[in-house]
């Protein structure tokens, strides 16, 4: 019976051990290589606060919180709720982070962000200086980890008020709609755009390292930029309904 109490003490106190374990002292476990910076971390491993997030020094958040679900470990999963954002105006998102033995999960992600702070995020290399306008909000229902991106996605892209702006003209596309989901490990995007000026349908297919193939149509109207309808010949070949025919694949 002894034995029984002093082994029930010790299992209490681990557990109050590990239920106070500040998070200061668990990010002091994250690898130097791995490219993540936290700093200004407050609360403990299990409910905390970080005001300075920062990844390979290309992504920073200003301040992550997050919270464990203490009724997922029963399922031997580790899920995180997750809140982030940037600063006032500028991005905020929240979503569930699930950890288990079949790899990395997410559910009910929402994030909003303008069309200018993803631009800044994505650091394309592009052949002329580009500005985008608009807001951009990311919602996903349930995404889980496979080969080689994913097993599962459901989510959806809205851009509202969406504009581009380049030394070669300037483009309205009024509102675009992406479907995210996932075909036998790639990812899958499906946008429908419409505007007085254009209108597309754009399916683009994430494949193995990189590549990728884009297939779809463009309708212009006679309100487009007239530089920017003069560069679309050169983009695809018009079919017997006007439409240009987009198809290219590349590597990112």
């Amino acid at each position: 019976m002894k034995i029984k109490l002093i082994l029930l003490f010790v299992l209490f106190y681990l557990l109050s051990l590990l239920i106070t374990l500040p998070a200061s002292t668990v990010m002091r476990f994250i690898p130097q290589n791995s490219g993540i910076e936290v700093a200004a971390v407050s609360g403990s491993a299990w409910q905390g606060k970080a005001f300075q997030f920062t990844y390979q020094n290309k992504y920073h958040l200003q301040q992550l919180d997050w919270k464990v679900d203490w009724l997922a470990l029963t399922n031997l999963q580790l899920k995180l709720d997750l809140k982030f954002n940037n600063g006032s105006n500028a991005m905020a998102g929240k979503g569930f982070l699930l950890l288990g033995f079949s790899g990395i999960s997410v559910e009910n992600v929402i994030v909003d962000l303008s069309a200018s702070e993803l631009l800044s995020y994505l650091h394309l290399p592009l052949p002329v200086p580009v500005d985008a306008t608009g807001e951009l909000s990311l919602v996903i229902k349930n995404g889980q980890q496979g080969l080689p991106y994913c097993q599962q996605l459901d989510g959806v892209i809205a851009w509202q008020n969406a504009k581009i702006n380049s030394e070669m003209g300037n483009i309205d596309l009024g509102v675009v709609n992406i479907d995210l989901s996932c075909e036998k490990g790639q990812l899958v995007a499906d946008l429908e755009q419409n505007s007085e000026q254009l209108s597309s349908t754009i399916n683009i297919l994430l494949k193995e390292k990189g590549a990728y193939q884009l297939q779809g149509l463009l309708k212009e109207s006679n309100k487009l930029d007239p530089s920017i309808r003069q560069v679309l010949p050169y983009i695809g070949a018009k079919n017997k309904s006007g439409e240009t025919v987009l198809n290219f694949n590349g590597k990112l």
